[in-house]
């Protein structure tokens, strides 16, 4: 590696002395550097690079996306001293001032702290951000889930789900006008308010998505669905004590259900992931032939054959219940095998991004992530139990979670 970095600590700053070149070789190090110093909780750094020889516009980018990062988050990024020839290159360019002013620092009324509002449960610290009187939502079911091992789905079962202000969807579906459009393609979808997102299962393996924007309204054919509306009763962050880097995803719900006091609720979260563990469809359900047949199973399925994405930033939505919530049906699964509750639960997948702390909005970070990132997987995600090659459940490190009691369950039955 061509570039040094040294690290130190002065009052509230994070200052890295970097030696060397920042050029294409490097500025991948750097970059990754500054993302896992974000990622333990500093989200103010200087740079020294007077020790820099020379700077690619590979270099640049990554000092100038750092930049826009840690400003998203009221966090502070800039360049304290540089060399001369960073110094004219930066210049050239027009990024010397921008990236060489050092920011105000923003001040952010703190919360007043209330030994309530933080639960150190499993070397975990979660902390109420914001509860409100108990809002509820009403979950709207359709279709059925046990069509796709029997018979496979025709346009009878075939609906069109819109997205809406707060609105939350999860299910199998496709972006399309119509079921003989999307016959082929069916695969897990979410929509997460005016974002509609699939995994198309034609074996491309790669997630589509559409944005609502002025009379254009996202919309997709669903098959069977979860919908609900956004209305939190609780955010709550979650954080690792020192070591302790992630949190199996049945024992985050079982600790929300006991904070909150609540066994069915909406979800959803934001977090980074510590590796996922789910399926996704490579092949249509809209067939009379049994997708989950063996072999061929082994083609039609994408399993996880380790735990996936680590450290990416995901986007979780879907419904926790009670086992004696009968209700729900075939449309949850149990999170592992001696826990108290069923979930159904789809991910979107993208590169790790930093969240602010404080003032955090849900609907923000959507469409920051939507607009300006790239959504590279949508999973279902599941409990791999097998005995000997079981990889277990999904971890996640840190992240936010909004929580919504479910009031009543309602379910429009396929045809």
């Amino acid at each position: 590696m061509n570039l040094n970095i040294e690290l130190t600590h002065k009052n509230n700053e994070t200052m890295l002395a970097c030696t060397g070149r920042l050029d294409a070789n490097s500025a991948g190090h750097l970059n990754d550097y500054i993302n896992n110093l974000v990622r333990e909780g500093h989200y103010s750094i200087a740079l020294n690079l007077t020790g820099i020889e020379y700077l690619s516009s590979a270099g640049i980018r990554t000092l100038v996306n750092q930049y826009k990062n840690l400003a998203s988050v009221n966090g502070m990024f800039y360049i304290a001293e540089m060399s001369d020839n960073v110094r004219q290159v930066l210049d050239m360019v027009g990024m010397e001032t921008m990236l060489s002013k050092k920011p105000e620092p923003q001040s952010v009324e703190k919360p007043k702290k209330e030994e309530k509002n933080e639960h150190l449960l499993d070397n975990y610290k979660f902390s109420i951000i914001d509860s409100r009187e108990d809002k509820k939502t009403i979950l709207n079911l359709f279709g059925n889930p046990g069509i796709i091992p029997d018979k496979g789905y025709s346009s009878e079962q075939a609906r069109t789900i819109q997205s809406g202000d707060k609105l939350f969807s999860l299910g199998l579906g496709a972006i399309g006008e119509s079921f003989d459009e999307c016959r082929q393609r069916f695969g897990e979808y979410i929509v997460a308010g005016k974002n509609a997102a699939y995994l198309p299962a034609d074996g491309s393996q790669k997630p589509d998505f559409m944005q609502s924007s002025g009379k254009l309204v996202a919309s997709l054919i669903g098959l069977y669905g979860i919908s609900f509306t956004e209305n939190y009763s609780w955010l709550i962050r979650f954080e690792p004590q020192r070591g302790h880097n992630s949190i199996g995803f049945s024992t985050l719900i079982n600790h929300i259900s006991e904070i909150t006091g609540k066994q069915d609720f909406a979800l959803v979260m934001v977090a980074e992931s510590g590796g996922l563990v789910g399926t996704s469809l490579n092949a249509s359900p809209v067939t009379n032939t049994d997708i989950f047949s063996f072999p061929e199973v082994k083609n039609n399925v994408n399993f996880t054959t380790e735990p996936a994405h680590n450290k990416m930033l995901t986007l979780s939505t879907g419904i926790i219940a009670s086992k004696n919530t009968k209700e729900a049906g075939s449309f949850v699964r149990p999170l592992n095998d001696n826990g108290q509750h069923n979930g159904h639960i789809h991910s979107m997948v993208f590169p790790y991004t930093p969240l602010k702390r404080t003032n955090i909005d849900l609907y923000e970070i959507i469409d920051y992530l939507f607009e300006n990132s790239e959504l590279t997987d949508l999973l279902h995600l599941t409990n791999d139990n097998r005995e000997i090659n079981g990889i277990g459940e999904s971890r996640f490190v840190q992240g936010f979670c909004w929580i919504t009691p479910i009031e009543s369950i309602k379910h429009q039955h396929a045809k």
